[in-house]
């Protein structure tokens, strides 16, 4: 899992020992937009969509997210609420870590903070410059109409 690429074995238990392992089932709501985000999630197996949904027009999905993947990073790093909502899109297994215990964990090892932390921005940079190529071809598209 990209997120704990530089960790080795014995700082990886240590992440894993914060989490538990929770399964949800096809169409499942993992968490609801505006809800409380005190948890990230790791998934370990299936897909989650991440959509929002719109009045009038029903869900619109952002993003589908697989094995290896993490969702609900923005509330590790500030206490605002969820800014969309999380479904299982098939069947899925998820490590559940709650924020407070990662963050005191990554407070008390500096040395596994650091290398957590790093794969967590790459992750998040990679994002971002995927958002950006799927704005930059909807301006385009938008464009011939």
């Amino acid at each position: 899992m990209r997120l704990f690429q530089g960790l080795d074995n014995g700082q990886l238990a240590e992440i894993l020992m914060l989490g538990m392992v929770k399964d949800y089932r096809k169409e499942e709501v993992i968490f609801e937009e505006g809800a409380k985000g005190d948890r990230l999630y790791v998934i370990y197996t299936g897909s989650v969509r991440i959509s929002r949904i719109y009045q009038h027009m029903g869900e619109e999905a952002l993003t589908v997210l697989g094995p290896g993947d993490f969702l609900g990073e923005m509330s590790f790093f500030n206490a605002e609420r969820r800014s969309a909502q999380a479904v299982a899109q098939e069947d899925a297994q998820l490590l559940e870590i709650r924020n407070a215990d990662l963050r005191t964990h990554l407070e008390a090892r500096p040395d596994v903070a650091l290398r957590f932390l790093w794969a967590f921005c790459r992750t998040l940079s990679q994002r971002v410059r995927e958002t950006n190529e799927k704005f930059s071809a909807l301006f385009a598209i938008s464009r011939v109409f």
